[in-house]
């Protein structure tokens, strides 16, 4: 299988506290990629009255690029609402929120040594 290329530097690599169960394994170590438009259209599409739970974790199923040793094309919405823990789901958010922030640029005034054009409370005088 070859290495998808569009998502160099798009991705977060952590580990599962339990894991998910499947084919006799808990698979615990899995790969994130950033979110596309897409994944949320995509969601609401396929559980348009479904619950907020339920479309997050297809947008999360769309997101993962792998999950142990689990074939993609076994790595479905179901087997995650069946095998997923809370814990691990929370982990899974987490790495999202993660990667969020490793891609947000950052702005001019927080970088190092930055001048701020906002007087904090704390330092303003009256």
């Amino acid at each position: 299988m070859s290495e998808d290329k569009r998502w160099d530097g798009l991705t977060i690599t952590r580990e599962l506290p339990v894991g998910v169960y499947f084919g006799g394994v808990r698979h615990k170590q899995f790969t994130l990629r950033a979110g596309v438009t897409g994944d949320l259209i995509v969601a609401q599409e396929a559980h348009p009255d479904g619950p907020m739970q339920l479309i997050t974790l297809e947008v999360y199923r769309r997101q993962l690029l792998s999950l142990g040793d689990i074939e993609l094309k076994y790595l479905t919405t179901d087997l995650l609402r069946d095998e997923l823990l809370e814990t691990d789901l929370a982990v899974i958010a987490d790495a999202d929120v993660e990667l969020e922030k490793k891609l947000k640029p950052q702005s001019a005034a927080s970088k190092p040594g930055a001048a701020s054009s906002t007087t904090s409370p704390d330092t303003a005088t009256g």
